[in-house]
């Protein structure tokens, strides 16, 4: 992948997670930790920099640019689907 979409992220448009730190992600832990994940939908990808923690069922991913001092970074909500599927839930 090339970069980030220039178009924004649609908040109510669930997100495939399609890599996760240059492999496809098996498990929600795989996205525990500062990584980088790719993630689609219609046809457009993104690329989110950060840092994920697992909360219950789901990993909460903090996007968070390396050079930025933003203390309120948004937060994707990263959940497994029953047929295997990773979809992140982009911030409101």
């Amino acid at each position: 992948m090339a970069g980030t979409s220039v178009r924004p992220v649609q908040p109510t448009v669930p997100y495939l997670v399609t890599e996760v730190a240059g492999h496809v992600p098996l498990v929600l832990d795989d996205l525990i930790g500062a990584t980088t994940v790719s993630v689609k939908a219609d046809d457009e990808e993104y690329r989110l920099r950060g840092a994920g923690t697992r909360n219950g069922s789901a990993v909460e991913f903090h996007e968070r640019e390396l050079a930025s001092a933003d203390t309120d970074p948004p937060v994707w909500r990263i959940v497994e689907q029953g047929d295997g599927r990773i979809i992140a839930e982009p911030p409101a």
